[in-house]
């Protein structure tokens, strides 16, 4: 995923295009790489947030009925 995501940022940046939430994505996923190794997959990325936030973030079978 990190690679996908480096391969576009560099497009965007050749054609000189502004990706303000693409470049945050970017370092988010750079940031889980190196926490958490380039094994990480998608599931990952809400990590650091919630590590930032001092929440888990996750469901309960309540909200699933609703």
């Amino acid at each position: 995923m990190v690679k996908d995501v480096r391969l576009y940022l560099e497009e965007a940046k050749a054609l000189g295009l502004s990706m303000e939430v693409a470049e945050a994505v970017g370092r988010l996923w750079e940031v889980v790489i190196r926490e958490m190794g380039a094994e990480s997959d998608f599931t990952s990325a809400i990590k650091p947030i919630e590590r930032a936030a001092g929440v888990v973030v996750g469901g309960t079978s309540a909200h699933a009925a609703k």
